[in-house]
């Protein structure tokens, strides 16, 4: 009985004895990833520490095929981080790296990401002209991203002027000044009004006997002078003037004074009554005469006849 009751003993001694030893043996460490020499790893949690606030944690894992092992850390809870390092900085459009170590337990690192910066576009205008576009320009201050975008032509803004009135035969002008560009100009004709606005006739030289006359008549839009000559006057034969009729009575005192008066002077009024006639007719004629060929000249100067 005794001997029965050993043998449970000794199996657990023994059972006690292979996992003493089993432990005891030196480890093999490796990593999750590592090959297993028996085909693949089949690992089992061996041994756990928990973490504490202020000191680092681990669980190891063995293999039930080839015996190898490995330790996943775990972080003291309460970690004391230092001060973000910079790996690689943000730009405009990529995200940057950073990172912070912790130096409570055993010293690890936080990985952290820097958000893109973006584009700081600055504009610079180009301004347009009447027929030419204009251009916006935005460049990036910090990676001279450059991009641009066009600014419609203004096109032109007229603006008239009368340069030139037009004329009863002679065309004007207007000019057309662009506002936006003063340098933009254009001119164009305005027609003639093609007919004159002539007054009434108005006689410069009246026509004489044997002579013609001359009258004119002026546009009162520009000033035109238009003649046109007067037939000369007929030719009338000379005549002599009848001695008055005697009245149907002539009173005695009349009669007295009259002989006594032609006594004295009759004879001498007889002479040159007529001779004065004569005269004075002669140098109104003359006078006349010289007065229309010094109108002729004049007007045969000024209009081109002959």
């Amino acid at each position: 009985m005794k001997n029965k009751a050993r043998i449970p003993r000794i199996l657990r001694a023994a059972l006690l004895l292979a996992l003493l030893f089993y432990l005891s043996a030196p480890a093999v460490w490796a990593t999750p990833d590592e090959d297993c020499a028996a085909g693949r790893h089949q690992y089992a949690e061996l041994r756990r520490v928990e973490a504490t606030a202020m000191e680092d944690g681990e669980i190891s894992y063995l293999c039930g095929n080839c015996g190898q092992r490995y330790t996943e850390i775990l972080y003291a809870t309460s970690h004391l981080w230092g001060e973000w390092v910079t790996d690689s900085p943000a730009t405009c459009t990529e995200q940057g790296t950073r990172r912070r170590t912790c130096t409570r337990g055993q010293i690890h690192d936080e990985q952290g990401s820097l958000p893109a910066l973006g584009h700081n576009y600055l504009e610079t205008v180009t301004e347009p002209g009447c027929e030419e576009e204009g251009l916006r320009t935005f460049s990036c201050s910090r990676c001279r991203d450059v991009y641009t975008e066009p600014i419609p032509a203004t096109g032109h803004a007229y603006e008239e002027f009368v340069s030139e009135e037009p004329a009863c035969m002679t065309p004007g002008l207007k000019s057309f000044i662009c506002e936006n560009n003063p340098a933009h100009v254009y001119e164009e004709s305005i027609p003639a009004i093609g007919s004159h606005a002539f007054g009434e006739w108005q006689t410069r030289i009246p026509a004489e006997e044997g002579a013609q006359g001359l009258e004119i008549r002026i546009c009162t839009r520009c000033g035109l002078e238009e003649p046109r000559t007067l037939p000369a006057l007929p030719t009338l034969p000379a005549t002599t003037a009848a001695p008055p009729e005697p009245p149907d009575e002539i009173p005695v005192l009349d009669i007295v004074l009259v002989g006594a008066s032609a006594l004295s002077l009759g004879f001498f009024a007889f002479l040159l009554i007529p001779f004065f006639l004569c005269f004075a007719y002669i140098k109104k004629r003359q006078e006349a005469v010289k007065r229309r060929d010094e109108l002729q000249i004049e007007v045969d100067k000024k209009y081109g006849f002959k």
